[in-house]
């Protein structure tokens, strides 16, 4: 009884542990992130189109606002999943069929005729 209930602490603990690790490296890339968002920032656009230079706090806080606003790049796909991918119907499997038989020779017939008329 004793050997499970430990499994189980043991189990838990790592749990946290790696919520915490997630946690922290997100925090520390966000503040990384909105430190190279002031530098550029502060370095391109007040010469450019004449801005007020940035603290890091709002460099940090454009990267959350850009996070909030425009999600992330794989906003398709859920977390650790790949997208499913359509069925292959029937009817794909009779174009395949009649690519290899006759769609080449149908196509370059109608290049001809398209090539012709111009």
């Amino acid at each position: 009884m004793k050997s499970q209930s430990n499994q189980c602490f043991k189990k838990g603990k790592i749990i946290v542990i790696h919520i915490f690790a997630g946690m922290s490296m997100a925090i520390a890339f966000g503040l990384i992130f909105g430190y190279f968002v002031m530098l550029l920032w502060n370095h391109l656009l007040p010469e450019i189109f004449g801005l007020k230079s940035i603290t890091f706090w709002q460099g940090a806080g454009l990267v959350v606002l850009c996070r909030l606003l425009f999600g992330s790049r794989n906003y398709d796909t859920k977390h650790g999943h790949h997208p499913q991918t359509k069925p292959v119907s029937e009817e794909d499997d009779h174009y395949a069929v009649w690519w290899q038989t006759e769609g080449k020779e149908a196509f370059e017939k109608y290049t001809e005729q398209v090539s012709h008329k111009e």
